[in-house]
């Protein structure tokens, strides 16, 4: 009895040890297979668009392949680190083939070249290397079902054998038979937990313990399954924390992840299973509502975040119908929350915006948006034209030449952008603004024939331009001299709408001033940040928002602005220019405020050159006499 006693327990014992083992490594291989898609993934992702972020997560990718590698090699048995071996090496081959051939080959934009590399070198490696993932994944599954069959099979022949050899020990029997029940059932037990933990980690963010990206991607496509079937709508909310850069400047970076853990915690509580992480501080929401609903939801969750003394958000929703669930895909209604988003952050954050309110000025960014803006930039084909800029002439004197004209960028017609302000919102979603301004400033100067020597430059720079490390002056300067301009002739224009790192927009008006550029804030009035840029920005000029001067001679409003405005420039001595002049009577109501400089489609088109006669809307202020209370203003001239 004790033989036989002794016999079984070491043959479980071999069996249970060898099932575990098995099991581990099939755990590893499935951690290698997920890496493995990640991968390809990041590697797809540089290809749409290459970025040193991308290229960093890829190679940190690797690094977790070759670590879980390393690990099954040290579980296994000499074969089979023979194949791990090659294994390794395969992946080597791939990443060699990504980083020295691929991903280069992106960098020139050259799309033939890149999906030639791919079929030919990386392709194959990759497709070589998953097989053989697979397929050690799949072996090890079915040795480790082999073992646990075997286990079974010993348990079920001593359940036989045992009557006939232990009469007298039946107890011992039942004992020793329930302790090897009990670890069959630990070890199917603990393989299934560890399948269970392996998938929630997943598809879990590890601070937040909310969804992840992968998550909210499988959510997505789930949700707009499920209403398709019952017509249910689904709100998709985009989320995103106000001035968080500003918290992890202030507090670091450990203050910064207890306040998205604090948030996490919050929107856990309130929309449980629908919340999610999809960014460092940006989450999504899933809920199958109306947009009225979602609305009075999002509205709930901002007073709590202020109980919690929690940063604010701003939220951007988009809302399925039942004629658009079944045909809208996943990808349009995240770009739809994403640009109502980026509305909510224009208009000051701390609100919320549905695509449905800007859904007649807003487009879906498609492949080949972002394709054609690559190919503007990589050829350089931009067109330009100049807006006069007049003086507006003292009774009895007819005016000659411009003060100035303003060089508005005008894409080709073959470029694939209906207008300037479509390739400037591409640019900016995918952060390529600079880089389009670049363009457009070299652009302007090419065509710098003509100008008349008496007349200054407007160049306008986006909002991005300006939020950068690098110093603009340098680089404009050099342009600027290599036409053979003074920087004195050049003004940089300013929109109001820069504020969001006003640190910034300091720094850069402050070098381009000390270059010798005259500086102009634009879009004036049109916001609500106008006095703050006027009180921080020491400025040449002031442009006067087209809707303002429009409005000013019906609406009290605007014309209360446009008045406080001109006051303004009669204490400082700046240079007002009252823009989007399309009728005489707006010209004059400007007039009688005391405004003595005038852009827009009456008094002058843009046009390609600088031929320009006065038009018949300059002598309408000719038969009155100026007010008192209009000081003159100072020339524009340097």
């Amino acid at each position: 009895m004790a033989l036989f006693a002794v016999l079984t327990v070491l043959q479980t014992r071999f069996l249970t040890h060898d099932a575990t083992r098995n099991v581990r490594q099939s755990d590893l291989y499935q951690k290698v297979r997920y890496w493995v898609g990640t991968e390809k993934s990041l590697e797809r992702r540089y290809r749409l668009q290459p970025s040193a972020a991308t290229e960093a997560q890829h190679a940190k990718a690797a690094s977790n392949v070759m670590m879980v590698l390393q690990a099954a090699h040290d579980n296994s048995i000499h074969a089979e680190q023979v194949r791990l071996v090659a294994l390794m090496e395969l992946h080597e081959q791939y990443m060699t083939a990504v980083r020295s051939s691929l991903f280069p080959a992106v960098r020139t934009r050259d799309q033939q070249h890149v999906s030639n590399i791919d079929r030919v070198i990386v392709l194959p490696v990759f497709a070589q290397l998953e097989q053989r993932v697979d397929a050690e994944a799949r072996a090890h599954r079915q040795q480790s079902s082999a073992q646990l069959a075997r286990l079974n099979r010993l348990l079920d022949t001593l359940a036989l054998l045992a009557p006939g050899v232990f009469l007298v020990g039946l107890g011992i029997l039942m004992f020793l038979w329930r302790v090897l029940l009990n670890k069959q059932r630990v070890l199917d037990d603990a393989h299934e937990a560890t399948l269970t933990r392996l998938r929630a980690e997943s598809i879990t963010d590890a601070l937040t313990r909310l969804g992840n990206h992968r998550a909210f991607q499988e959510g997505l496509g789930a949700a707009l399954r499920l209403g398709a079937l019952d017509g249910t709508p689904l709100t998709l909310a985009r989320l995103d924390l106000d001035e968080f850069k500003v918290i992890n400047d202030r507090g670091g970076h450990l203050h910064g992840d207890q306040v998205l853990s604090s948030v996490g915690h919050l929107l856990g509580m309130a929309f449980q299973g629908r919340a999610y992480r999809v960014g460092g501080d940006e989450f999504a929401l899933l809920l199958p509502v109306t947009h009225e609903h979602a609305a009075r939801a999002i509205d709930d969750l901002r007073g709590q975040l202020a109980e919690a003394n929690l940063p604010t958000i701003s939220a951007g929703l988009s809302t399925t119908t039942p004629g658009t669930s079944t045909t809208i895909a996943p990808d349009d209604l995240q770009q739809q929350a994403d640009q109502a988003l980026r509305e909510a952050k224009r208009r000051g954050r701390n609100r919320q915006v549905g695509f449905q309110q800007i859904a007649g000025r807003a487009s879906v960014l498609g492949l080949e948006q972002v394709d054609a803006l690559r190919e503007l930039l990589h050829s350089g084909h931009m067109n330009v034209a100049f807006q006069p800029i007049w003086q507006l002439p003292a009774p009895g004197q007819p005016a000659t030449v411009p003060v100035a004209f303003e060089a508005l960028a005008r894409p080709a017609a073959e470029s694939g952008f209906r207008d300037t302000q479509d390739l400037f919102d591409v640019a900016a979603r995918v952060n390529r603004s600079a880089a389009l301004d670049h363009l457009c400033i070299r652009t302007a100067l090419a065509h710098l024939r003509g100008l008349p020597d008496s007349s200054l430059l407007f160049m306008n720079v986006s909002p991005q331009t300006l939020d950068q490390e690098i110093s603009l002056a340098p680089m404009l300067l050099n342009e600027v001299r290599a036409v053979g301009l003074s920087p004195q002739r050049v003004v940089i224009e300013i929109t109001e709408r820069s504020t969001g790192n006003m640190s910034a927009v300091l720094q850069q008006a402050s070098g381009l001033r000390s270059a010798g550029f005259q500086i102009a804030l634009d879009d004036v009035g049109a916001g609500n940040a106008g006095l703050e840029m006027l009180r921080c920005l020491t400025v040449d000029f002031v442009k006067i928002d087209r809707s303002v001067v429009a409005a000013a001679p019906d609406d009290v409003t605007a014309n209360a602005v446009l008045s406080a405005i001109m006051a303004y420039a009669r204490t400082t001595g700046v240079t007002v220019i009252v823009e989007g002049l399309e009728t005489t009577r707006a010209l004059q109501h400007a007039w009688t405020l005391g405004a003595r400089f005038a852009q827009g489609y009456l008094l002058g088109r843009p046009t390609p050159g600088f031929e320009v006669t006065p038009s018949d809307g300059l002598v309408m202020v000719t038969g009155h006499a100026t007010p008192d209370s209009a000081a003159p203003q100072h020339s524009p001239h340097p």
